[in-house]
């Protein structure tokens, strides 16, 4: 429900609002404490009270009803709270919210400012297979990728692969249903959750059978070798010109899961070869708006070959607010129309911390032999950005942390009750 006590023109004329969905992460966080501590008014919407940003000082909770859960109810409850807005800045930062932000977006502009690309822009970098595309057609460096529709699909390819490979979503949220995320999580597949990886061609028939029965729309990717340290992301801010008013970049050295997951430790850092590659990307699709990309070097070659890109505000993008570039601040400046002066200056050699998935990380790649507890502590010395603690605003990092002493409890009761293929 929209508390009562919203009125139409919430702020002032030189505070206009600002809507940020949904509130599950740290994106949303990063938004909420750069804007609200500028006195703009910052408004989340989830599903989920319980959501950690949804407990920041700096936001105003807009929990959607449980019969607002589908698009249509999500579209309809961010109409609404625009009108009882009067006008707000809008800031989706996942991808299922991106897109249909961008699929809505006549319905929303009556009463929300945001730039963002084209729909068939946004369509082909958020697909793993329009991405690739787009890679090939601007000579971008990729992995090597091949659709899978079918099992017939895969069993063609499976003897001709050069492994290992992995298994991927053509659109990531597709993952995120209940069924494939328990499937991901058991023993027998790789208990990874973004990718399924496969040494073998059996292990790929298997996996490919077990997730086409919730998606058969699958792509298989090369695996770019190397350790994780080779991964890195350029998150940026383009106008509605397609003009560059924010760069910087981050070296994620530890993520998780180990190999394929999303990072829980990054360093940030220069590199005009990186700064370059995003560039020529950007510009050949005349994106515009909120995004980041990432890259792995691949140490055979020692290129940088395109993982991913996303459009949106990203996971530990707020780092760049420490760095000396707040990004939400430009976009939410551009978006209603303000002279903004282009900036990629910023420090190198500054931390972003997820602690509770780092922590994670570490036991991973301590019983692996691949990090020490002394340095895993000294890795700690520096400058930090934590991803939910900040002294004006310490309750975010209260709920991290009990999600992080629930943990190993749930882990437990998965490994106690067997996965149900049936349910």
């Amino acid at each position: 429900m929209i508390p009562d006590s919203f009125q139409k023109g919430t702020g002032s004329k030189d505070h206009l609002p600002v809507v940020v969905l949904p509130c599950d992460r740290p994106a949303a966080l990063g938004i909420a404490r750069s804007l609200g501590r500028r006195g703009i008014p910052v408004f989340g919407v989830d599903s989920d009270p319980g959501e950690i940003a949804m407990k920041s000082r700096f936001l105003v909770p807009c929990p959607i009803p449980k019969s607002g859960a589908s698009e249509s109810g999500r579209i309809d409850f961010l109409v609404t709270l625009g009108k009882k807005l009067g006008e707000a800045v809008l800031f989706p930062v996942s991808d299922d919210d991106v897109m249909l932000c961008s699929r809505f977006r006549d319905e929303l502009e009556e009463n929300y400012r945001f730039v963002m690309a084209d729909h068939e822009t946004i369509s082909s970098v958020l697909t793993k297979d329009g991405l690739h595309k787009v890679a090939a057609l601007h000579g971008i460096p990729a992995p090597t990728m091949f659709p899978a529709r079918s099992i017939a699909d895969v069993e063609n390819l499976a003897g001709n692969l050069s492994y290992p490979v992995i298994l991927k979503p053509v659109f990531s949220p597709s993952w995120l249903r209940d069924e494939i995320i328990s499937l991901l999580r058991t023993s027998f597949l790789s208990g990874l959750q973004k990718v399924v990886y496969c040494q073998d061609p059996q292990v790929l028939l298997d996996s490919y059978s077990k997730i086409a029965i919730y998606d058969p729309n699958m792509i298989i990717e090369e695996v770019i070798p190397g350790e994780d340290e080779r991964l890195t992301y350029y998150c940026f801010y383009l106008d509605r010109r397609s003009r560059r008013l924010a760069g910087f970049a981050g070296r994620k050295l530890r993520i998780l899961p180990i190999g394929f997951g999303s990072a829980t430790f990054v360093r940030s850092y220069h590199d005009p070869e990186l700064e370059e590659i995003s560039q020529k990307l950007l510009t050949a699709i005349k994106y515009q708006g909120l995004g980041g990309i990432e890259f792995k070097r691949d140490p055979r070659d020692e290129k940088y070959k395109l993982i991913e890109f996303n459009a949106r505000f990203g996971m530990w993008d707020s780092l760049s607010i420490r760095c000396g570039i707040d990004i939400p601040y430009i976009a939410y400046c551009d978006a209603l129309g303000r002279q903004v002066d282009p900036l990629s200056s910023y420090r190198e050699n500054v931390l972003w911390i997820d602690f509770k998935r780092d922590v994670r990380a570490f036991i991973i790649l301590n019983r692996r032999k691949q990090l020490s507890f002394k340095d895993w502590l000294k890795s700690y010395a520096g400058e930090k950005e934590w991803a939910f603690y900040s002294p004006d605003d310490w309750k975010p990092a209260l709920i991290s942390l009990g999600k992080l002493l629930k943990h190993p409890w749930e882990s437990i009761k998965r490994r106690l009750i067997p996965f149900r293929s049936d349910k």
